[in-house]
C-alpha cells in the first residue's frame, strides 16, 4: 500500500486518471501493512512461540458494517501474512461464520513464504444479504519454536480485530492491542465504486484564538474500485452550529492511502468556556457521489483552547563526543540549521558531551541528562525534549539534514504558552554571571507538573582536541559549561508573571567573547522521560551581557543619536574595533564588546 503526504495548504489540483482496473478488493483491518510477531515479553505469545508440532491460528472478525458494501459478491482468496516461515511446514486459510465452528471454506498450502501468502479458495464464500458476520483466518503448523504470526501493534482503522489460538486452547481476543495481518479478497459484479475510509485523524493539540486556525491531518484510504479525484472534509465542532467544509482535489487510487493536512478557521470560538472541544471530520461527496460504505468515514479528535500564545523558540540538544566517528556528520546538519534564515532567531542549540563515552568537554550535568536515553548512543538529538507518541524517550536520531529540518519545523508549529527574556551581568571580581529571566504565561496549566526553569552557561567556537571522524580542524558550538541545576528550579508566579534569578560561576579558561546564556522553561517528571518537554526557550550572547558592578552593558544607547566610539585610553575611534569599546550617545555612556 502506497502512502503519500500532501498539504491542502499548498495543494495543486491533480488530473484525474480515470477508473482503476480493479477486479477484486481487499477487506480487512491492516490495509496491506506488514506485521511482526507480538512481543514475547507477553507470556501468552511467548508460550505460543515455543510450542512444538502444533497448529497456531489467528483470525479477524468482519462485522455487518464491514460486509454491507460487499454483499452480492464472494470471497475467492485469502491474504495471510507470515512474519517468519522458520519451522512452518504448512499454512491453511479459512473463512468461517464462527470461531469454533466448521469453516465455510478452507485450503492449505505447503510451500509458503515470509510475507504475504495469497491462497485461492477452492470453494468461494458468497456474501449474501443475510451475511452479518464472517471470520477470516489462517493457521500454520509449527514444527518447533516459531514467531510466524504477523500483527500490527496499533490499529489501522476503527473496528480492528485480532483473535488468536495455540493448538486446541480457547480463542483469545487480542483486539485491544493488535491487528492481525490477514485479508479477504472479494470479487464480483457488485463491488463498491466509491468507498473512502478515514483511517486516522490528528488534531492540533492547542487552538489559539488569536491565531485563528486549527490544523488537522487526515489519512484517507480508497477501498473502492474507482480512482477518487475529489472529496470533502466536513468538520463539525462540539457546541458550535457552524459546519466547516474543506474541498480536496486529490487523486487516490484503489488501495492507496494519502495523508492530507488542512486547516479550518473556527471563528465562532472566542472564549475558553469550555477550554476544550471535540471536532468530528467526515468524508463526503466522493467524486460528487455518496460513499457506499459510510460507516468508516468519520473520526473525532479533541483540542484545547487558549486565547493567545507566544513565539516558540526550539531547543535542539545534541549528544556528541570526540570519540564518536559519526558525530561530525550530524553536527554538520545542526550547524547548517543554525545558519538557515527560516530558523533565524527561533532555534537554539546546545551540545551535551555524552552518549558515546565522554571527553574533555563533558560536564557533570551532561551525565545527569544521560537519564533521557533508553540505550546510550551518539550522535543523538532532542527537540524541546519532546517524545513522539508511543516513544519511551525524547532522544532520537537524524537520518538526514532534511529529517532534522522537518523535526524543527514540526516543533515550530506548536504554540508556546510561556515567554522568556534573559539578562546577564558579569561580576569579574567574583567571577560569576548573575542571570535574570522574566516572562509570562498565557494559561495557568501549560505543563503537566509544576514548570521549572533551567539556565545554562554555554561556550561556542571551541576547537576540538581530538575529534574522531575528521581530518581537518573541527569546532564545537554552544557547549553546555555550567548550569543552575540539572533539573531546573520550580518557577514562582506573581499572577501570570515570573522573575527568576540565579548566579552561575565561570572559569577563567573560558573565552569570554564566546560565552552565552541559554534558559528554558520545561516540565519535569523524575519517573517518566516523556514528561520533561520544553515549553519555550531563550538565549543571549556575550555581546548582550551587562557589567554587574557598574550596569554598563553592550546595548547601543538612546535611539536616534549617532554614537561616538573611544578606546579604553579615551582616544576617539572612527569605528568600533575588536575588543572593548566605549560608546557615547548624548549623555549615555556604555561599554560594548565586539567579538
Amino acid at each position: 500500500m502506497k502512502k503519500l503526504l500532501i498539504s491542502l495548504l499548498a495543494l495543486l489540483t491533480l488530473p484525474g486518471v480515470g477508473n482503476a482496473q480493479v477486479s477484486g478488493i481487499k477487506v480487512g483491518y491492516c490495509q496491506g501493512e506488514a506485521g511482526t510477531f507480538p512481543s514475547t515479553t507477553d507470556s501468552y505469545f511467548s508460550d505460543m512461540s515455543v510450542q512444538k508440532k502444533t497448529w497456531t491460528s489467528g483470525a479477524i472478525r468482519l462485522k455487518t458494517a464491514k460486509l454491507n458494501a460487499m454483499k452480492g459478491n464472494e470471497i475467492r482468496e485469502v491474504n495471510a501474512f507470515l512474519a517468519s516461515k522458520l519451522n512452518v511446514d504448512s499454512l491453511a486459510v479459512w473463512v468461517s461464520a464462527t470461531l469454533d465452528g466448521e469453516p465455510l471454506s478452507t485450503d492449505t498450502i505447503t510451500t509458503q513464504v515470509k510475507g504475504w501468502n495469497t491462497v485461492a479458495l477452492t470453494k468461494p464464500v458468497s456474501i449474501t444479504p443475510e451475511t452479518d458476520c464472517l471470520y477470516i483466518g489462517y493457521s500454520y503448523h509449527q514444527k518447533s519454536t516459531s514467531k510466524a504470526m504477523g500483527c500490527l501493534t496499533t490499529k489501522q482503522v476503527e473496528g480492528y480485530s485480532c483473535f488468536t489460538r495455540s493448538g486446541t486452547d480457547a480463542w483469545k481476543d487480542c483486539s485491544a492491542d493488535y491487528t492481525l495481518c490477514v485479508e479477504a479478497l472479494v470479487y464480483g459484479d457488485n463491488l463498491p465504486k466509491y468507498d473512502l475510509t478515514l483511517e486516522a485523524l490528528q488534531v492540533q493539540k492547542n487552538y489559539v484564538v488569536d491565531k485563528g486556525k486549527l490544523l488537522l491531518t487526515a489519512s484517507v484510504y480508497n477501498a473502492g474500485t474507482v480512482t477518487v479525484n475529489s472529496f470533502d472534509f466536513v468538520c463539525s465542532i462540539s457546541g458550535i452550529s457552524e459546519v466547516y467544509t474543506v474541498h480536496c482535489d486529490s487523486t487516490i487510487a484503489y488501495d492507496e492511502t494519502k495523508t492530507i493536512e488542512f486547516s479550518i478557521a473556527p471563528e465562532a470560538i472566542q472564549t475558553m468556556d469550555p477550554d476544550n472541544r471535540d471536532v468530528t471530520v467526515t468524508l463526503e461527496q466522493i467524486n460528487g457521489y455518496a460513499d457506499e460504505n459510510p460507516t468508516d468515514n468519520a473520526l473525532t479528535g479533541n483540542f484545547l483552547i487558549t486565547l493567545h500564545s507566544f513565539d516558540r523558540h526550539v531547543l535542539l540538544e545534541e549528544f556528541t563526543t570526540e570519540k564518536c566517528i559519526n558525530c561530525p556528520r550530524v553536527a554538520g546538519y545542526v550547524h547548517d540549521a543554525m545558519q538557515e534564515s527560516e530558523f533565524d532567531g527561533r532555534l537554539y542549540t546546545m551540545e551535551n558531551h555524552v552518549g558515546y563515552y565522554t571527553d574533555s568537554f563533558t560536564a557533570s550535568f551532561h551525565r545527569d541528562w544521560e537519564w533521557f536515553f533508553d540505550n546510550e548512543y551518539a550522535p543523538a538529538l532532542m527537540y524541546d525534549r519532546h517524545a513522539e507518541k508511543g516513544a519511551a524517550t525524547a532522544v532520537t536520531s537524524a537520518s538526514s539534514k532534511f529529517d532534522l529540518y522537518e523535526q524543527i519545523r514540526q516543533r515550530l508549529r506548536e504554540p508556546a504558552f510561556v515567554s522568556l527574556k534573559v539578562k546577564a551581568a558579569v561580576d569579574e571580581e567574583a567571577q560569576t554571571i548573575h542571570v535574570t529571566v522574566t516572562g509570562a504565561r498565557a494559561k495557568e496549566m501549560f505543563t503537566i507538573n509544576a514548570p521549572r526553569i533551567t539556565v545554562v552557561l554555554t561556550e561556542t567556537n571551541l576547537k576540538a582536541i581530538s575529534q574522531a571522524g575528521v581530518s581537518t580542524d573541527y569546532w564545537h558550538y554552544n557547549v553546555g559549561r555550567r548550569v543552575n541545576s540539572a533539573w531546573g528550579d520550580v518557577l514562582e508566579w506573581d499572577g501570570d508573571n515570573y522573575t527568576y534569578e540565579c548566579t552561575i560561576p565561570y572559569n577563567k579558561s573560558y573565552v569570554m567573547e564566546n560565552l552565552g546564556i541559554l534558559a528554558f522553561v520545561h516540565d519535569y517528571d523524575a519517573t517518566d522521560k516523556t514528561r520533561c518537554e520544553v515549553a519555550n526557550s531563550a538565549a543571549i550572547t556575550y555581546a548582550d551581557f551587562e557589567s554587574y558592578s557598574t550596569g554598563i552593558h553592550a546595548a547601543t544607547g538612546a535611539a536616534g543619536q549617532q554614537p561616538r566610539y573611544f578606546d579604553l585610553q579615551g582616544r576617539e575611534l572612527s569605528a568600533p574595533v575588536h575588543g572593548l569599546n566605549i560608546v557615547v550617545r548624548g549623555k549615555e555612556v556604555t561599554k560594548v564588546m565586539i567579538p
